[in-house]
């Protein structure tokens, strides 16, 4: 078995191939495994005091820091986790983007960017939350959503 990465800037999603002459058990085992890695990566688990709730990555709307603590904010909740704020980053999917020193949200639930007064301001769908974006990670953002316009059309 060869295995192969290939890394590149233009990719902006990650993809696994797998060319094989047939299915077998070996290649049956390694869609096993990748399966239980995306699971993995598709959950988080959040408190709310003492109970623990796993989360659905696409069901958070955004990741905030308060008070050295990090919390996953869902359209009615805001759980606590265990994770800083830079694990995320490393571990989230692509549609996972920072936005400011102390927050990181998901491109796919938002509903609108405006510029006020005080800043860029993020809205999310079917939520009364927003958040701010830095003036640093507003051309990232601004050219996500761009290409996640594209991708929708298609």
């Amino acid at each position: 078995m060869k295995i192969k990465l290939n890394l590149s800037s233009e990719y902006r999603e990650k993809e696994i191939v797998i060319n094989a002459a047939q299915k077998d058990d070996e290649v049956q085992q390694i869609l096993d495994s990748l399966k239980d890695v995306e699971e993995k990566f598709n959950h988080l688990n959040g408190y709310l005091g003492e109970t623990v709730y796993s989360l659905a990555l696409k069901d958070i709307l955004f990741f905030e820091t308060n008070d050295r603590n990090v919390y996953a904010h869902t359209t009615t909740n805001a759980f606590l986790i265990h994770y800083r704020l830079y694990e995320l980053e490393e571990n989230l999917p692509d549609n996972f983007l920072r936005v400011s020193k102390s927050s990181i949200l998901n491109i796919d639930e938002i509903l609108s960017l405006s510029r006020s007064v005080t800043g860029n301001l993020v809205q999310f769908r079917d939520s009364y939350k927003q958040i701010y974006v830095s003036r640093r990670f507003l051309k990232e953002l601004k050219e996500r959503l761009k290409q996640r316009s594209f991708k929708h059309e298609k």
